[in-house]
C-alpha cells in the first residue's frame, strides 16, 4: 500500500475519532442539560410555596436541590471547558500544548482542585 495512502486512512482515522469524541461530549452535555431542567422543575415547585408553609423538610430539598443544581452547572463547565482545550489540542497540536497551562484553560475553576483537561496533556501538571 502506498504510502500516501496509509497517510489518508491516518487522517480519516483522527478526523472520525475527533468527531466520535465531540459526540461524546454533547450528548454529556445534553443530559447535563436535561437534568439541569428537572431541578430546576423541582426547585421552581418548592419556591412556588407561600415561606410560612414550608416544612423543615421542604427547606431542606430546597437547599440540597440547589446545591445539585450548582455540582451540575460546575460539571457542565468543566465539560465546556475540556471541549475548548481539546478544540486547542487539535489546531495547535500536543507539540505546542505546553502553552496551554490549566490556569489559562480553566480560569474559573482555579480553586475546584484537579482540573479534568489535565487528563489530556499529564505533563502539564508540573507547569
Amino acid at each position: 500500500m502506498p504510502l500516501y495512502s496509509l497517510r489518508m486512512f491516518s487522517r480519516i482515522r483522527e478526523v472520525l475519532v475527533r468527531r466520535e469524541s465531540e459526540l461524546r461530549y454533547m450528548m454529556d452535555d445534553i443530559q447535563l442539560c436535561k437534568e439541569i431542567s428537572r431541578l430546576k422543575k423541582e426547585l421552581q415547585k418548592l419556591i412556588a410555596l407561600p415561606e410560612n408553609k414550608k416544612s423543615k423538610e421542604d427547606k431542606q430539598q430546597e437547599e440540597e436541590l440547589v446545591q445539585q443544581i450548582h455540582k451540575l452547572v460546575e460539571t457542565r463547565d468543566f465539560l465546556v471547558d475540556d471541549v475548548e482545550f481539546e478544540r486547542l489540542r487539535y489546531t495547535y497540536g500536543s507539540k505546542h500544548a505546553s502553552f496551554l497551562s490549566p490556569s489559562k484553560c480553566c480560569q474559573r475553576h482555579s480553586t475546584a482542585g484537579v482540573c479534568i483537561l489535565l487528563t489530556f496533556f499529564p505533563e502539564a501538571r508540573g507547569a
